[in-house]
């Protein structure tokens, strides 16, 4: 089923209009488009919408994208945003909330995320007993572990008696050790030196990972860099400036089909705000003829070339230039540790024009999608929205 019918070329001022002044439906279509091309103004947009209409769920999707993306001018106003979510009913909404208060920590916070430990370790406890994994109980532990960080980084000194605490629980003991290493006070280095030799590997791991964070912020500290560098443009965060950069071709429609769609919109925008992006992403590039996409499991359209993704670093380099090879080259399979997209755009589509792209993504042995996107030209640039969904596992 498609959900438009076209191009949507509503710019953002148009978007914003509909965030502001729109009926409840036309709200709700405002934010699902600013969550897929929105800039930096429609962040702090966001942020006022949900301080009129907190704990909405259509607005915490867009804005777990956009601030993971753009650097909010009104930190206090996206904290005040968030708090409701920290007593969501649903625990995913929890976890999106507290990995941006683990971006953007405040004060603000520290009460709410206190709470919010001790009813994740009472829900916890009760999953713990049934004594087999759940989804349930996996949430539980990532939001359980994600919380008690952004407590630390909130709170600092002042919340230093809970993450010790926490020391006494073995399920909680190498996350708050870890945290110890985020408040960073050398009155606890003794500590963490102790727990160098603790029995349990994982909190081994952490107190080493801790003494070393606090001795290079200590080493900031001591000897500042010469030079601040520039900040990223438009208020971009580093890792999306950084991905930004990527270069995959010189052609600016390939370059926007793997970059801006495949790697920031397909894999950041959904990922970053999970924290499981994905190592590494094979993705091939094909062109096939006619109007319709062809179907992903018998994709034999022209290959174009393929490329290697890797989220350290991050880097981007072209693994094939078919016009290169002396051969029929066969694109890879999935690997068990990364993931491959596939991506197959119109023989003719220009800036006059409009075409259907699809991407069939697997991201993990049990967990892919295939998507098809309408790309046009409009506003000055490359533009895309969703035309429908052909598959899932």
């Amino acid at each position: 089923m498609s959900t438009q019918p076209g191009p949507d070329d509503r710019t953002q001022g148009d978007l914003l209009h509909n965030l502001q002044f729109g009926t409840p439906i036309e709200q709700e279509n405002a934010l699902a488009r600013l969550a897929t091309v929105g800039e930096a103004e429609a962040l702090d947009a966001v942020i006022a919408y949900l301080l009129e209409h907190p704990g909405d769920t259509t607005g915490l999707h867009a804005l777990r994208v956009l601030a993971h993306k753009y650097m909010p001018q009104d930190r206090y106003g996206l904290a005040d945003a968030l708090l409701p979510y920290l007593i969501s009913n649903s625990w995913q909404h929890r976890l999106y909330a507290v990995r941006l208060l683990n971006t953007y920590p405040t004060e603000l916070a520290v009460e709410g995320l206190r709470d919010l430990i001790y009813d994740a370790l009472d829900s916890y406890e009760k999953e713990r007993q049934k004594r087999s994994s759940s989804p349930e109980r996996i949430l539980l532990e990532r939001t359980l572990g994600e919380t008690i960080m952004a407590l630390a980084n909130s709170g600092r000194l002042f919340v230093l008696p809970d993450i010790l605490s926490l020391l006494d629980d073995p399920a909680l003991r190498s996350v708050s050790t870890k945290a110890l290493g985020i408040i960073g006070s050398e009155t606890e280095r003794l500590r963490l030196e102790d727990l160098i030799e603790d029995a349990d590997p994982q909190v081994r791991d952490s107190a080493q990972w801790a003494l070393h964070f606090m001795d290079e912020r200590a080493q900031q500290f001591l000897n500042p860099p010469g030079e601040i560098p520039e900040p990223p443009p438009d208020r971009l965060s580093q890792l999306y400036w950084a991905h930004r950069k990527l270069a995959a071709s010189p052609d600016d429609l390939i370059q926007f089909l793997i970059t801006r769609v495949g790697i920031e919109h397909l894999i950041l925008d959904r990922f970053v705000s999970e924290g499981q992006v994905p190592d590494l992403c094979t993705i091939v590039l094909r062109c096939y003829t006619g109007q319709t996409p062809p179907d992903h499991h018998s994709n034999q359209a022209d290959l174009k070339g393929i490329w290697e993704y890797r989220w350290q670093g991050p880097h981007l380099q072209q693994r094939l230039d078919p016009r290169q090879a002396k051969h029929k080259i066969r694109p890879p399979l999935p690997l068990g540790r990364g993931a491959i997209m596939t991506i197959s755009f119109p023989e003719h589509i220009d800036i006059t024009e409009n075409g259907l792209v699809s991407y069939d993504c697997q991201f993990q042995p049990f967990f892919g999608h295939g998507l098809v996107y309408r790309v046009f030209w409009g506003n000055g640039g490359w533009s895309f929205v969703l035309h429908r969904k052909t598959w899932a596992t």
